[in-house]
């Protein structure tokens, strides 16, 4: 009762509402938000409880487990553990079905007794397999007694046939024969497998030659050179040696003329020091003149001297291309240098000649040595080269005298498709002329109205001209037979033979050449007419003798008889 009265005195102490100023509402609040709070720490100590009592139901079960683990631990401890028990029968099927539920002593007990007889079958055993063993060598050592007594007392030599010794007498001969065969096809394989290879060093030795011979040449050109550039050097220096020395002589003679002038000069103006009181005038003329004094001969040498220096340092300046004179003689020293260092470059270069003399004459022995020794097919190779670069030369010739027959035939059969051409256009202008009339009647009746046939085309065959030719001078003489007499026949005929004797005794003579060569390259003249260039030729023929109106007879009346 007093632990849920609010009201007694251990709850108002602990809520302090015992002021007097306190009024019953106040009170009631207070006395609610009281009650809220004590309902809200019972919710939170259920909480607490439950959450505590499910963690102990918890650590309850885990103790339960492991009270019952510890339990059957005790028990394997005591009685053996039937699981692995089995696991460990397992590959002894028999003794698994046998004590899979018996005791571990009783199982222990079993296996140590099965384990005691096996060990005792297998001593037995060990002891049947030594008895064995003696018996096997005993036997052994019977059968090489005897092996050994039939072969080198039943087979020895003095109890053998003669016969047998025979076989083995040729036997061994023939075994000796067979080995020293394979020795000689050893040999005689190791000799060509030598000579392979000496042919190949000597290829190789060649290719050294050439490269030593060709490297000789280029040191030799490099050498030489060289030598000419040091010798020039060495002319160059010794020039300017020469001029160095001649300069430093005329600098010492110059030096030394100088210095007697400065010590004669010194010793003037000492002296002009001394008597200069008695140069003096005492009274001063301002009327005379301003008084020049001629040079001295003395001054004016030296001037010269100093002049002659000077344009002489001048000119070795300019000689040896340095900025100023002060240069002169460290370039005197550099050449100097240059000419030390170009001698030993010199020395360098004919060590190195010798050298290369020597490994030429050595490379030279050795291939005398090995064309004289092992390549056999060396001057035969050579032989063989040469035969077929003439015989390649030669057919190159006779292409080229091919080629040259071919363009003349070409040439003639060009000529000669011209001429038959000429001869076609000819006889046709000749067959219009006597054809002239029936071209007038047609004229006259009108047909000249109609559209002009197209022109044939011209033939570019030669070989199909010469039947056309046929025909028309076949008919032009049986129509002209008739018209001249039998002498002016046979003129026209001789001066026709001797036309064409005049026009064929200049055609080149050469060999039939089969189709292929003459199919193998085209042929094109610029002086054989085109097509368009014969029409344009036969176009401008008809123009010149086609009959004009003006020229043409006036049409008579035919008469009409009745």
């Amino acid at each position: 009762m007093n632990a849920t009265n609010m009201l007694s005195a251990n709850k108002v102490k602990l809520h302090g509402m015992t002021s007097n100023r306190w009024t019953t509402k106040d009170k009631i609040i207070q006395y609610k938000g009281l009650i809220k709070l004590y309902t809200r720490d019972r919710k939170i100590i259920e909480t607490d409880t439950g959450v505590a009592e499910k963690r102990q139901q918890r650590e309850l079960k885990k103790l339960q487990k492991e009270i019952e683990q510890n339990r059957k631990d005790l028990d394997n401890a005591i009685r053996g553990d039937k699981q692995k028990l089995r696991n460990t029968l397992a590959d002894h099927r028999e003794m698994q079905l046998a004590y899979h539920n018996s005791q571990p002593e009783k199982v222990i007990e079993m296996v140590a007794q099965v384990n005691f007889n096996k060990r005792k079958s297998r001593d037995l055993l060990q002891y049947k397999k030594k008895l064995k063993t003696q018996e096997l060598i005993d036997r052994k050592l019977g059968y090489a007694a005897l092996e050994d007594y039939i072969k080198f007392e039943g087979l020895s030599w003095g109890n053998m046939l003669p016969c047998e010794r025979q076989a083995h007498i040729i036997t061994g001969k023939v075994q000796d024969a067979i080995l020293k065969k394979e020795a000689a096809i050893v040999i005689k394989q190791s000799y060509k497998e030598m000579t392979a290879i000496m042919k190949k060093d000597a290829l190789y030795f060649d290719a050294i030659l050439d490269a030593i011979r060709n490297d000789g040449i280029s040191q030799g050109k490099c050498m030489i050179n060289a030598t000419k550039l040091g010798q020039l050097a060495t002319e160059y220096l010794d020039d300017r040696r020469q001029e160095f020395q001649l300069l430093e002589k005329v600098i010492k003679r110059e030096l030394a003329t100088r210095r007697k002038d400065l010590e004669t000069v010194s010793q003037r103006v000492h002296n002009f020091g001394t008597s200069v009181k008695n140069l003096l005038r005492r009274d001063s003329d301002l009327n005379l003149g301003k008084i020049t004094l001629q040079p001295s001969e003395s001054f004016a040498e030296l001037q010269r001297d100093f002049q002659n220096v000077e344009a002489t340092l001048t000119f070795l300046k300019n000689a040896i291309f340095v900025p100023s004179l002060e240069s002169i003689y460290p370039c005197l020293q550099e050449q100097l240098r240059q000419k030390e260092r170009l001698e030993l470059m010199v020395n360098k270069c004919e060590e190195d000649r010798d050298q290369l003399l020597k490994k030429s004459d050595h490379a030279g022995a050795k291939e005398v040595e090995l064309e004289n020794t092992r390549v056999e097919t060396t001057s035969q190779y050579k032989t063989n080269k040469r035969e077929f670069i003439e015989q390649i030369e030669e057919q190159r010739e006779k292409v080229r005298q091919l080629e040259k027959l071919i363009n003349n035939r070409y040439n003639l059969l060009a000529r000669i498709r011209i001429s038959l051409k000429h001869l076609q256009l000819l006889s046709t202008l000749v067959s219009d002329v006597k054809t002239g009339k029936q071209a007038i009647k047609m004229r006259d009746s009108g047909l000249h109205d109609q559209a002009p046939t197209k022109p044939t085309s011209d033939e570019l065959d030669a070989s199909k001209i010469i039947p056309d030719l046929l025909k028309k001078f076949a008919k032009l003489a049986q129509n002209s037979k008739d018209l001249l007499k039998d002498q002016a026949r046979d003129e026209g005929y001789k001066s026709f033979e001797v036309l064409m004797h005049q026009a064929t005794k200049d055609v080149e003579q050469f060999t039939t050449l089969s189709e292929e060569t003459l199919v193998g390259s085209v042929f094109l003249d610029t002086h054989v007419l085109t097509r368009v260039d014969i029409k344009k030729q036969s176009q401008e023929i008809v123009q010149a003798n086609l009959v004009t109106d003006e020229f043409m007879p006036e049409a008579q009346k035919k008469k009409k008889f009745f």
